[in-house]
């Protein structure tokens, strides 16, 4: 299980996830919580943001792929922007760590699928 993209030490009781079933199932006991990418890695925090536990680098490598899958989707469907700012309440600033939970689903989804 190696850590070493992130550039904060990951601390040794932290829960480390190695591959994408387990980030699937820890996200299940976590209704609420998020994806969120920082200190070169990702981490899976609850709603209050406490962190749960952290991306190995071989899941990140695949976090990665599925955020810049994501990317060039959202980028190829601007429709997309359209559509939520539809149905999205207009007093709720984004979360950069909800948008990024959103877009690893929705590739996980599309990859999966």
């Amino acid at each position: 299980m190696s850590t070493t993209r992130y550039t904060v030490p990951v601390p040794e009781f932290m829960p480390i996830l190695e591959t994408r079933q387990e980030l699937n199932d820890m996200a299940m006991q976590f209704p609420l919580g998020t994806v969120d990418d920082r200190n070169g890695g990702y981490y899976l925090l609850d709603h209050d943001a406490t962190v749960l536990a952290v991306a190995s680098d071989s899941l990140c490598e695949e976090l990665d792929a599925s955020m810049e899958a994501a990317k060039r989707y959202h980028s190829t469907h601007p429709e997309i922007d359209k559509e939520s700012e539809s149905v999205a309440p207009q007093s709720v600033e984004a979360d950069p760590a909800i948008a990024t939970c959103a877009q690893v689903a929705t590739i996980g989804v599309f990859e999966h699928a």
